[in-house]
């Protein structure tokens, strides 16, 4: 099995999914977050591929807050501003 040793805190680390509740403005998402763990606690470290799945998680969640908002964001382009 290969293993990392996290930089900060010097724990091996194990790659594994583990579930993760990210929450924005209200809203909340529990997703199964892949990353390198360490045996105990969940001090993990994410790689860019990683990461793809809290970033999908969070556009869910803010989809869900203007749904249930009613707000919108809405972004212009400098290339079309007079």
């Amino acid at each position: 099995m290969e293993t990392r040793i996290h930089p900060e805190t010097g724990e091996i680390l194990s790659r594994d999914v583990r579930p993760v509740e990210f929450s924005y403005k209200g809203e909340r998402i529990t997703v199964d977050m892949p990353g390198w763990y360490p045996a105990k606690g969940d001090d993990g470290i994410f790689t860019h591929e990683d990461m793809k799945v809290s970033d999908q998680a969070l556009k869910i969640l803010k989809s869900r807050h203007e749904i249930n908002t009613g707000e919108h964001t809405v972004e212009f382009s400098e290339k079309y501003l007079i």
